[in-house]
């Protein structure tokens, strides 16, 4: 028995057609979703360093503001350079000493390390170019292989500088810092690769 014509089916063309669009159509919507998972991750991550280098200066300006602290007024400890830059003015490491304890000397560690308590009366604080880490280092803790050891208490961060704004007078009251963090898991030869730099002038709290 022949079919007529509004029962017959499709033609294998026309099966072939339908097919080949739906594969197209699922492709491009597989390439756009691809590429909102691919913009989603490169704004987490451009995220995570922006709240990272926030995370960092305020760590940093906690640490400074303790430089100079001399309660006693004792003069064995008001002739030292509380801040150093190095040597000049500005420098990828900024040493601080301090009196906490009041006992005319800065010779105390007040807490351990290894909670990264900055309670030490002599610290450097300085950046690692190799594992992009800025460390705090006790002066006052106990050599390991002849070095005193150091903490990282901020990771991802490529540059930082301080320096003194007052380079007339060099009145160590004030320390600018710039400092660039980095996204994680961003390769910097990425065409979608970029920075986040941030700056903030820290005023001495006992300077």
């Amino acid at each position: 028995m022949k079919l007529g014509k509004s029962e017959q089916g499709f033609s294998l063309i026309e099966v072939t057609m339908a097919l080949g669009v739906m594969t197209v159509i699922v492709g491009i919507v597989f390439m756009l979703f691809n590429r909102v998972q691919l913009t989603y991750r490169y704004e987490e991550a451009y995220a995570d360093a922006a709240r990272n280098g926030r995370f960092a200066v305020s760590r940093l300006e906690e640490i400074i503001r303790s430089a100079g602290t001399n309660p006693t007024g004792r003069t064995a400890v008001n002739w030292l350079t509380f801040v150093d830059f190095g040597g000049g003015d500005s420098s990828s490491s900024l040493h601080l000493m301090s009196d906490l304890n009041g006992d005319g000397a800065t010779t105390s560690t007040l807490a351990s390390n290894s909670d990264v308590i900055i309670a030490s009366e002599d610290v450097v604080l300085r950046l690692n170019t190799t594992a992009n880490t800025i460390e705090m280092v006790d002066n006052n803790d106990a050599l390991v292989n002849g070095q005193h050891p150091a903490v990282p208490i901020a990771e991802n961060i490529q540059s930082l500088t301080f320096s003194d704004p007052d380079t007339v007078n060099h009145s160590r009251k004030e320390v600018d810092i710039t400092l660039t963090a980095i996204p994680a898991g961003i390769a910097t030869s990425d065409t979608l690769f970029r920075q986040v730099t941030f700056t903030a002038t820290i005023k001495l709290r006992n300077r």
